[in-house]
């Protein structure tokens, strides 16, 4: 996998806006992506430098750009999820529709970290990233190698999207396809417990010109829900 350049910016409520950039993006690698020293000066974790502005920085608008094909990224408070955001490739213009809202305005922490899923344009990684009613983000990912049904995983523990979340509500949501256009047969559905679809994403494609945005659904996860795809090869 080569390195790629990877960045954007995140928009705080009151329009303070911190620019980000990794000229050495490790493709199918998560990576951090610091603050763009041409724009602020020195380059440093964007919760560290969002904490030092005046009154903070509350993340409500954000657009992450990798150069060929993108899967997922998110704030890293912790060790967990504290916000997903929405993604776009640079292939072809493909920043269209970026910077975007974020369902839910997250208040960044000093040492709070940008980090990003970039892939190679033949990569079949597909993700989908969450937002729940209570507030909360995550993000989940599977790599196909056949024909059949993919399960998503989160990105930090490999547990189901109902063992992740619980209870919750899926209020927001979006998906990047990876290298799996010509293999699809199905969007990525929500399945209860016995097995039938109670909601659905489309895919964004993700070395493509649109940028990957929010979509607003209201979709209950329980214990037994599983989030899954299709393809024929």
């Amino acid at each position: 996998m080569a390195d790629v350049n990877c960045y954007g910016s995140l928009i705080g409520t009151n329009g303070a806006t911190i620019p980000f950039l990794n000229t050495a993006q490790t493709e199918a690698s998560q990576e951090e992506a610091l603050t763009d020293s041409n724009y602020v000066g020195a380059a440093a974790s964007v919760g560290t430098y969002g904490a030092s502005l005046p009154g903070g920085f509350t993340l409500a608008q954000a657009g992450v750009v990798c150069e060929n094909d993108f899967s997922y990224c998110f704030i890293r408070s912790a060790g967990d999820i504290k916000a997903c955001m929405s993604m776009a490739s640079g292939i072809a213009g493909g920043s269209q529709g970026i910077p975007a809202s974020n369902p839910y305005p997250k208040t960044l922490a000093s040492g709070d970290q940008l980090i990003v899923m970039a892939n190679a344009t033949s990569d079949r990684e597909a993700a989908v990233m969450v937002a729940t009613t209570q507030g909360n983000y995550h993000a989940f990912a599977v790599t196909p190698s056949g024909s059949g049904e993919h399960e998503f995983v989160s990105v930090l523990t490999g547990q189901s999207i109902g063992q992740t979340l619980q209870g919750q509500t899926c209020s927001h949501w979006m998906a990047s396809s990876g290298n799996n256009d010509a293999e699809l047969t199905s969007p990525p559905f929500m399945l209860n417990g016995s097995g039938v679809p109670v909601g659905s994403v489309s895919f964004t494609s993700s070395g493509g010109a649109a940028a990957m945005t929010w979509q607003a659904c209201r979709v209950p996860i329980s214990l037994n829900s599983r989030l899954v795809f299709r393809s024929d090869a």
